[in-house]
């Protein structure tokens, strides 16, 4: 019957981990989708909005979010910026990418989904997986340990042991 219970949850694991491993896949696809759909108006895209830009580009001086950078000079003028470009007409993704030329990459607060920062994704992904493995296996082993509710048989004493042990507890009188 154990067996049983462990496959569901083996197959939930492994659906888990696949997920984790498509969502970076599944994101630059979609990029790579805007990218071919540039010749649609800009109507048809929605209206991009300082709050919105605000919690996913980062203050390139103090290193937080620009939304958290309340009084930093460059996070004022950053802002200025942002205000331009929406007043332009620019999309949210046009607006970052404006920033990501001005500023450089480390101004989006998520990396990048492409090469070495595509480990930011599935690293924590995987460490959960084998984190919540690896918990499955300790609990499986310690109730396979403790199954009965009596306590295992102790080994056998020598004579020797047997009589010292009869002394002692004819000493405390128990």
């Amino acid at each position: 019957m154990r067996a049983r219970l462990g496959q569901p949850l083996l197959a939930l694991l492994a659906a888990f981990a696949l997920l984790m491993a498509s969502a970076p896949l599944a994101s630059a696809q979609d990029e790579s989708s805007e990218g071919s759909s540039a010749g649609a108006t800009r109507a048809s895209k929605p209206k991009a909005s300082l709050p919105d830009i605000e919690d996913e580009v980062m203050c390139p001086v103090c290193g937080t979010l620009l939304s958290l950078a309340a009084e930093a000079p460059q996070a004022n003028d950053q802002r200025k910026l942002i205000r331009r470009l929406i007043d332009q007409g620019l999309t949210k993704e046009e607006i970052k990418d404006r920033l990501v030329e001005e500023f450089g990459p480390e101004v989006l607060a998520t990396p990048d989904t492409k090469g070495f920062d595509l480990a930011a994704w599935i690293v924590p992904g995987l460490a959960i997986v084998l984190v919540g493995g690896a918990i499955i296996v300790g609990l499986r082993r310690w109730r396979r340990t403790g199954d009965g509710d009596e306590p295992r048989p102790a080994s056998k004493l020598d004579s020797e042991d047997a009589k010292r042990l009869e002394e002692d507890l004819a000493r405390y009188e128990l």
